[in-house]
Order: structure tokens, then C-alpha cells, then sequence
């Protein structure tokens, strides 16, 4: 199955997790860094997810998921130990609605990747669902390469690029001096 990779924009975004378990939690996390508007249903949740309860930071619904619940969704993340259940969700929800089954990659319409994220840089690890294991092995080699550093460094990259798109140069000078603080910059990375 082909994909198409994208970076999501979901702040303030109606996001739907069914599911109260671990893999729940770590979806909503990522979620949450995001901004979205995240409910969660579910007839239990696991005490992390009840303190973002109790903070207020996601919603609860103490339930079992009705096909009515997902209706207003723009993204619905299927995330429970059921495979029936996950698989219902993928089917009650709409054409124009995103629904990732965590269970089953070909039930839902889209994947989430193994993800590393150093402020502004996003670096994702895909297997089309072969070898989510795979992946975050990737993202954790990854990881030691693009270390903390790049968060500074990437600010300091939008910074200048935002100076230099200001100044009355050609677009070639402009690409020129890009190139040129980010090779320099990325020396003294090293």
C-alpha cells in the first residue's frame, strides 16, 4: 500500500482516543505536544491518563464508544485491546475523517511513525506497519546523531533564514548565504 507522508497540523482539532491503556497514553501524549483537542472514551483509563483527566488537559467520556461519538472528529486514533472494536471504529467513521487503528494499519487511513523531535526538527521512521519495532530502533539511532543540540541550532537557523528573506537580495544570494551558514554552523555541530 502506497503512503503519502505528511506533518499534521491538530491544534485545537477534535481528537478522539478510544482506548484507556498504555498505548492510548502514549498516543495522547504525543497529541497533547500537538495541541490538539483530545476526548477520550473509554469504560476505564489507566492513572496517567485520569491525571490529565484531573488536570484538565483531555477530556473523558466513561463509556463505551457509540459511532454518534465520532461524528464531529477530525482525527479518531483507535486505540484498544480489542480488534473488533478498533475495526468498528475504522468502519463507523467518515470519509473525510483521519482514523489510525493501532492494531491493524490497513483498517485505518493513516499510520503514525516512530517520531524524534528536537524543537523545530521532526524526524519520523516508517515501515507501512512491517516492523513498527523497526522503526523505533531507526529513531532511536537517529536519536544519538540529532542529539539536543539541534534545538538550538534549528532555532538559530529560522532566526537567520528569517533575516535574510527580509534583505533586498536576489534569490540566488539569498540560497547562497543559506547554504553557507548552514554548512558553517553545522561544523562547529561536530
Amino acid at each position: 500500500m502506497g503512503t503519502y507522508p505528511i506533518m499534521l497540523h491538530v491544534k485545537n482539532k477534535n481528537v478522539i482516543v478510544v482506548g484507556g491503556g498504555k498505548v492510548a497514553y502514549k498516543k495522547i501524549t504525543s497529541l497533547l505536544i500537538a495541541g490538539a483537542d483530545i476526548t477520550v472514551i473509554s469504560p476505564t483509563v489507566i492513572s496517567p491518563i485520569k491525571k490529565l483527566v484531573d488536570e484538565r488537559q483531555i477530556r473523558w467520556l466513561q463509556k463505551t464508544v457509540k459511532r454518534e461519538d465520532l461524528r464531529d472528529a477530525f482525527v479518531i486514533i483507535a486505540a484498544t485491546n480489542n480488534e473488533k472494536v478498533n475495526k468498528l471504529i475504522a468502519q463507523s467513521s467518515s470519509s473525510h475523517q483521519l482514523v489510525n487503528v493501532v492494531d491493524n494499519q490497513k483498517t485505518g487511513n493513516f499510520q503514525v511513525p516512530a517520531t524524534l523531535r528536537r524543537g523545530k526538527l521532526t524526524i519520523a521512521v516508517a515501515t507501512s506497519g512491517a516492523s513498527p519495532k523497526l522503526a523505533k530502533m531507526i529513531r532511536n539511532e537517529l536519536a544519538e546523531i540529532y542529539d539536543e543540540s539541534y534545538e538550538s541550532y534549528l532555532d538559530f537557523l529560522y532566526q537567520y533564514r528569517e533575516k535574510i528573506k527580509q534583505l533586498k537580495l536576489d534569490d540566488r544570494t539569498k540560497d547562497r548565504m543559506l547554504e553557507e551558514i548552514l554548512h558553517e554552523k553545522k561544523k562547529n555541530l561536530s
